[in-house]
């Protein structure tokens, strides 16, 4: 496995904390997206315009719940596949709690303000380092054998391919939103949506259950 690492087995209190940590985190910071979400006063002008004023926010929260409910579940299948984590891992998995932490400061900024660049890009490249970390964590389980069952050199670059694809799609979508903040959000929106079902389409078998 890991050579003289520490390892924290799958069948431990420890590994359980650390499961139990990463879904208490993302469950934590897909509940305060919807903050982003004013409630409107009837006291103050007419329902229908608050309504449609608050269409922004509405749409970055959807975006922002789904992105961050998309890497969730691919969290959620990575550590479902895990034999254990060893201290490099552990290390990578909590910096990447701290990225998904922050999701909804910048889904905010891009309700606020769905046509600036200063609020789009942040929001963008937040999932751009979520993904580059998850390729890493992904690599290490692979380099090190720290799976629950050996996952074969070619299925390991169906998987990698997958991280990647994605990784290349929100990239993509942070340079469109230097030209245009909205078409850039479009982008994030159908990588996230398409980029997984296309690859998954020409997988061999086994790549759905250790994507």
């Amino acid at each position: 496995m890991a050579g003289s690492e520490r390892l924290i087995e799958r069948d431990s209190l420890e590994f359980g904390r650390v499961a139990g940590l990463s879904d208490g985190v993302f469950a934590i910071a897909m509940t305060l997206l919807v903050l982003g979400l004013e409630v409107p006063d009837p006291s103050a002008a007419p329902l229908t315009e608050q309504l449609r004023d608050r269409i922004p926010n509405v749409i970055a929260f959807l975006l922002g719940f789904g992105l961050v409910a998309n890497v969730w579940w691919t969290h959620h299948k990575f550590v479902g596949q895990l034999a254990a984590f060893d201290t490099g891992l552990l290390r990578l998995n909590l910096m990447f709690l701290g990225i998904v932490a922050l999701a909804p400061f910048p889904t905010g900024m891009v309700g606020n303000a769905p046509t600036e660049r200063w609020a789009v890009i942040p929001f963008i490249v937040l999932f751009v380092v979520l993904i580059a970390l998850a390729v890493a964590m992904v690599g290490r389980a692979q380099a090190l054998g720290l799976w629950r069952w050996p996952l074969s050199p070619a299925l390991y670059r169906w998987v990698r391919l997958s991280w990647l694809a994605a990784l290349g799609g929100m990239a993509t979508a942070a340079l469109v939103a230097l030209v245009s903040p909205v078409a850039g959000l479009s982008v994030a929106a159908l990588s996230g949506a398409l980029v997984e079902p296309l690859i998954a389409r020409r997988a061999p078998r086994g790549y759905a259950e250790r994507s």
